[in-house]
């Protein structure tokens, strides 16, 4: 009877042994299941990332949503946001580029989208006494390859030649393609009673009014004194950008230009 007991005992501590083996097994199961589902979870995130990204047009760490996120932001705002539209000597107007345009005033056209900002501006300035005088806008490639290869034939006349007139006359007469007065968005207003382009435009009523007041209407001071070596043109206190009123008054209120205000120093 004893011996019975016994081999009885023994048959149930193999079989609790037996199922503590099959439950632990069971454990590992589960658990490489609920892993192999988190990586499968992770690596399908990274594919839908990177393909948002792919159709973003979006090239750089993505791996950091911040990244993306701000990457996508920037190209909303250069590619979607025409006011901030960069045209300078390393970004050119697309070819065959055409903007819609309405007359200003002297026979001079603007972007129809922002022509009205425009009108007030000056209007604003004319209730104060200041008498403004439109003497460029909007021009077509045409028109600027006349004026650069006029401003290179008078720096070859004073002996500058070859590639060097060029240059030179590039910092001061932009390229053909490379003006944002092709672009529509650019106008150059003087003093009436001082129209010279020149740094001395700078000391009028008018142009003191405009670096003041233009943000307010959307526009900045496109050629600042001290970013020449960045926008590679020279100093030009008569020359107007639109950018929309968000734009000009953070980079009004922190004396930076546009490449800088866009990420292009």
């Amino acid at each position: 009877m004893r011996q019975e007991s016994r081999s009885q005992m023994a048959g149930h501590g193999t079989r609790r042994q037996k199922q503590k083996r099959q439950k632990r097994a069971l454990h590992r199961k589960i658990f490489g299941f609920c892993l192999f589902t988190f990586l499968l979870g992770v690596m399908f995130g990274k594919i839908v990332f990177a393909g948002e990204a792919e159709a973003a047009g979006v090239v750089g760490n993505l791996t950091s949503p911040g990244s993306f996120l701000t990457a996508a932001r920037d190209k909303e705002r250069e590619g979607e946001d025409w006011k901030l539209t960069l045209v300078n000597a390393s970004h050119p107007v697309e070819a065959g580029y055409e903007p819609e345009l309405a007359e200003i005033e002297n026979n001079y056209y603007f972007d129809a989208r922002a022509v009205k900002f425009l009108q007030e501006m000056l209007a604003a300035g004319r209730k104060e006494g200041l008498d403004f005088w439109v003497c460029s806008a909007y021009r077509t490639i045409e028109k600027q390859t006349e004026l650069y290869e006029d401003k290179v034939r008078r720096i070859q006349a004073e002996g500058t030649s070859g590639p060097g007139a060029r240059e030179e006359a590039a910092r001061t007469v932009a390229r053909p393609g490379t003006s944002e007065h092709n672009l529509g968005l650019a106008v150059d207003i003087v003093a009436r009673d001082y129209q010279i382009l020149d740094e001395k435009q700078a000391q009028t009523d008018e142009q003191q009014w405009l670096m003041e007041n233009c943000w307010k209407y959307g526009f900045i001071l496109r050629y600042p004194t001290d970013k020449t070596e960045i926008t590679g043109i020279i100093y030009e206190p008569w020359h107007y950008r639109y950018v929309g009123r968000e734009a000009a008054r953070e980079i009004m209120e922190q004396g930076i230009c546009l490449e800088e205000y866009l990420g292009y120093e």
